[in-house]
């Protein structure tokens, strides 16, 4: 009896000391799993510009936004007269797409007219000389010496000549039509600047193929000697922003640097906050009003479109 009694004295001193080496390592793993404090940022923080503010995030554009550039039609590009940073002006050449479809379609153009001024031609005749056997007939005042018969047959044979001629005459604008359409679309393969801007990115060489996908445009042309800050304001700040407030905005990084911005305009129209993660998992719960601030950047200031920007917002 002993025995056991001393037995189970050593069983339950072994299983206490089994219960404080696992609370100790309970203890361990939480301390391990606990998150480090976050180090300081390694560039402070703008300072507060105004004592009542609103602070929001936004994006740099160019000037009247960013301009995507596609192809009307795929084809294969054979010239890009132009670079990445090159300024372009309204309706200089973009890139220039494979020609040689429609130059051919072109030439069978060309040939329908040339057919269409024949027929004109053998039409004419035919006409002429329907007009000259009718008025020799008909000039003749004892109507006793000819058939009736033969004189309507001759003006018969002038209508269906003038008819013909009317003929002619409409397949040959149809086939400058023809010429005119295929022109339009050769012109089309050569693809324009819309308007005065520097070429923001370039996506296409020649001897690639383009495609039409707007999602993936060959490039991007905007104006940068104005700039402009697209700015998201949440929705419960919406009804603190007004026409005339002033502003200012940090490039990410740059603290020491304010941008003095104007503001352009509202857009009416409140939209689901676009957070730029890219996680498939990612969803949107917040809704903001996008309000447009425009500036033009100083000497030797390195602005880029795409950047973010800390923007500050006076009450």
């Amino acid at each position: 009896m002993q025995i056991v009694l001393k037995l189970l004295r050593y069983v339950t001193f072994l299983v206490a000391l089994a219960g404080i080496y696992l609370i100790f390592k309970v203890s361990h793993t939480i301390k391990e799993q606990q998150s480090v404090m976050p180090a300081a940022p390694p560039i402070p923080p703008p300072s507060r510009p105004y004592d009542k503010m609103i602070a929001a995030s936004g994006i740099i554009e160019a000037f009247e936004e960013n301009v995507t550039v596609s192809t009307p039609l795929p084809g294969l590009v054979t010239e890009v007269p132009v670079k990445v940073g090159q300024l372009v002006k309204k309706g200089d050449t973009l890139f220039q797409l494979d020609p040689r479809d429609m130059q051919s379609q072109l030439l069978i153009a060309d040939a329908a007219i040339a057919q269409a001024e024949a027929a004109i031609s053998v039409a004419q005749a035919q006409q002429s000389r329907a007009q000259a056997m009718f008025e020799r007939l008909n000039k003749i005042q004892d109507k006793r010496a000819i058939i009736e018969q033969d004189l309507q047959s001759r003006k018969d044979d002038l209508t269906v000549s003038e008819a013909q001629s009317a003929g002619a005459l409409a397949q040959k604008k149809a086939a400058e039509a023809s010429q005119q359409s295929v022109k339009v679309l050769l012109d089309r393969l050569t693809v324009r600047a819309p308007r005065d801007g520097t070429i923001l990115q370039l996506r296409i060489r020649a001897g690639e193929w383009a495609g039409t996908d707007a999602k993936n445009p060959s490039l991007i042309l905007g104006r940068t000697d104005i700039l402009q800050a697209r700015v998201d304001i949440d929705e419960q700040n919406a009804l603190r922003i007004r026409d005339g407030q002033k502003a200012v905005a940090h490039i990410k990084g740059d603290r020491d640097n304010p941008i003095t911005l104007k503001l352009e305009y509202i857009e009416p129209y409140v939209v689901p906050k676009t957070s730029l993660t890219g996680a498939s998992t990612e969803r949107v719960d917040t809704r903001v009003l996008q309000v447009i601030f425009s500036f033009t950047p100083q000497q030797g200031q390195r602005v880029y479109v795409g950047q973010q920007v800390d923007v500050f917002i006076e009450e």
